[in-house]
């Protein structure tokens, strides 16, 4: 049940936030790019012609009377609603079902582990109130302080956060906070703000401006806020960056850089070398985020021993690491501390892990398949040296 879950509202996820964030990207192009025109008329606030699909398509922004309200309006809120809908469900069904223990980090704490659900949940909760909170407080009129505010409360939320989750979770976590303040900014006051406007429309009132530039606030804020939310969900397909000693420095840089360059994407404008600019702003927070994993993997392996140290690169090269977590996953179980712990295999037998059986699940992956598991790793025999398969059993030993 947890896996048909886990395919069917992933592919929702998927598809409505790609629905979504184009969304914002199209609408805050059009903004971008209107030009007021005379001929247009006295309501118009800009119009463009738009050459797709062998047609002609006419776009225009204007000021709206309320003697001639549109019979046909088309309103933009179910992507939204329905990514965050499908993210929840996820959130529910892959993690807090479990008790947590997907969440928490035994290593880091010794809190139980429904508590990994609530701290989540409490956060989504939280974070939104408190960045609600500040963003109609006087900072609104403030945006440079605002955003640092918002910025610097995120990277130590994320700090605190990794002192019990495990860095997979952290990455999540912050993903999700981010794309809930995102959908509750849709709920709560674009579409607020649009449903008074026509409401003022249709009781024969002047089209209020003021309420569509509140709404397009949020709007601003949702938009920026894309790329650094599509990085921290990808993260989980890298271990590399949430793995990191560095992960909220990586988080930080990653952040910045996305927004900067989302930024300079709609400055092309007002901005003549904006390419040469946005090129170097990707090279250098790319950088920045390689020095960072480099680094961390740099003071890991100081306290190893040189074949535990190579077999920590054979582990990333061959992709281990994407499915083997610190912590029990979805797809195979963690391998961390697991020297003389008891294994159960979907056949009903048993036996205490050793190296004898670490060697033989690495060479020949499908001889005990443990409980609860698919036999979905392949079978290493003609892909590792001996050499390799010793490195790799010498780091697996480091992880006890």
């Amino acid at each position: 049940m947890i896996e048909f879950f886990n395919i069917t509202f992933r592919m929702i996820h998927v598809v409505a936030a790609i629905m979504w964030i184009g969304n914002s990207l199209l609408f805050t192009w059009f903004e971008l790019n209107l030009r007021r025109n005379e001929e247009d008329g006295d309501e118009s606030l800009g119009s463009m012609n738009m050459l797709h699909g062998g047609g002609i398509f006419f776009l225009q922004k204007r000021i709206i009377d309320p003697k001639e309200i549109p019979q046909r309006l088309h309103i933009f809120k179910w992507q939204s609603y329905t990514t965050w809908l499908s993210g929840f469900i996820l959130l529910v069904s892959l993690f807090y079902t479990r008790g947590g223990s997907l969440l928490l980090d035994p290593a880091k704490t010794d809190l139980p582990g429904y508590m990994g659900g609530v701290i989540s949940f409490a956060s989504l909760v939280g974070g939104w109130l408190c960045y609600d909170l500040l963003w109609r407080s006087p900072v609104r009129n403030k945006e440079l302080l605002g955003i640092i505010i918002s910025f610097a409360g995120l990277i130590a939320y994320g700090f605190w956060l990794d002192t019990i989750f495990n860095g997979r979770a952290v990455f999540l976590q912050m993903g999700a906070m981010m794309g809930t303040m995102m959908s509750a900014n849709v709920f709560f006051h674009i579409m607020i703000n649009q449903d008074k406007m026509m409401t003022a429309l249709k009781e024969g009132k002047p089209h209020d401006l003021k309420l569509g530039k509140q709404a397009k606030i949020r709007s601003t804020h949702n938009h920026y806020i894309t790329f650094p939310v599509i990085f921290l969900m990808l993260s989980a397909h890298f271990p590399s960056t949430y793995g990191s000693p560095n992960k909220i420095a990586i988080a930080a840089v990653a952040i910045i850089t996305l927004a900067l360059i989302k930024h300079l994407m709609n400055c092309y404008h007002s901005l003549p070398r904006w390419k040469e600019l946005l090129g170097v702003t990707f090279v250098v927070g790319a950088g920045l985020v390689a020095l960072l994993i480099n680094q961390g993997k740099a003071s890991e392996a100081q306290s190893m021993t040189p074949e535990a140290s190579a077999g920590q690169k054979v582990f990333t090269s061959t992709g281990c690491n994407a499915c083997h977590l610190p912590q029990d996953g979805t797809i195979a179980p963690s391998l961390h501390g697991i020297i003389g712990k008891e294994r159960v295999f979907e056949d009903g037998s048993s036996l205490v892990a050793d190296e004898n059986y670490l060697r033989e699940s690495i060479l020949h992956s499908t001889a005990k398949v443990v409980k609860g598991y698919a036999p979905a790793m392949p079978p290493y025999a003609t892909v590792l040296s001996d050499e390799q398969v010793d490195q790799l059993l010498a780091y697996l030993k480091s992880l006890n």
